[in-house]
């Protein structure tokens, strides 16, 4: 997961960097972990009226496994916000954010009504993580992203087949819901309900978030720039060590090194 292939995804680098570091808190803070990370449909919602837990539990993942899944699945859906661009994909994130928590309320309160008590228990306690958006974002990524067919261990499959398996194994008993309201918020989004195509952030907050990140990407700057410095001091050696070999060639072999 290079910084050069999120070239032209900005928003997707936000993304990632984001679910890290409130997953990294999480991990650090149990307290943090408990407040924020816990939702259970009977009695946060229901009884004590706590929506903020809704978008709470969306920040980070609790698990190591679920956020090294998470991260390469939003890594490899960074072809949606090249074709949406920037804009249109933030904005696309926010809307199918809030249409699919909506719609997770609706499912809770009608699998509530229709299951029986001891299934219900289980659906109860939603995941946490922000599946809501990655489901989302999934339905977009399998209906703008061309499918290429590869061979694999003498087999033909397709080249998604690695972030819809690392979807499934995000699945759960508590992730059925979110995961379905995801799906059904990228649908509606598609089908462009009420126009919500065409909604885009207001002028201030994107000018914020442009901001924000040339910050970070001025201090990743910062960082590579020594690296580059060394690297090109070891191929000026090197050169002057092997009079005979370009400076193509020493650096082709040091990346095959």
């Amino acid at each position: 997961m290079t910084a050069g292939g999120l070239q032209g995804a900005p928003a997707t680098k936000l993304w990632i960097y984001s679910v890290l570091i409130f997953s990294l808190v999480f991990a650090w803070s149990p307290v943090w972990r408990h407040a924020l990370m816990r939702l259970r449909f009977v009695p946060h919602i229901t009884r004590d009226w706590q929506i903020w837990r809704l978008a709470s539990i969306q920040l980070g993942v609790a698990t190591t496994t679920e956020l090294m899944s998470t991260l390469v699945i939003v890594y490899r859906m960074r072809s949606v916000e090249r074709i949406l661009g920037t804009r249109k994909f933030a904005a696309f994130v926010f809307v199918a954010g809030v249409v699919g928590l909506t719609l997770s309320v609706v499912l809770l309160a009608g699998a509530r009504w229709m299951l029986p008590a001891r299934i219900y228990g289980a659906v109860n306690m939603v995941a946490g993580g922000p599946l809501v958006t990655v489901f989302a974002c999934l339905a977009q990524y399998y209906m703008l992203v061309p499918s290429k067919r590869v061979r694999a261990l003498g087999v033909t499959v397709g080249d998604k087949w690695l972030t819809y398996g690392l979807a499934a194994n995000l699945l759960g008993e508590s992730a059925a819901v979110p995961a379905l309201a995801g799906i059904m918020a990228g649908a509606v989004y598609a089908a462009d309900v009420a126009g919500l195509k065409q909604w885009r952030f207001p002028q201030c907050v994107e000018h914020a978030a442009v901001r924000l990140m040339s910050l970070v990407t001025s201090r990743q700057a910062r960082v590579q720039r020594p690296a580059n410095r060394a690297h090109q001091e070891l191929i000026g050696r090197l050169q002057g060590m092997f009079p005979a070999a370009g400076h193509e060639q020493i650096a082709q072999a040091l990346r095959l090194a």
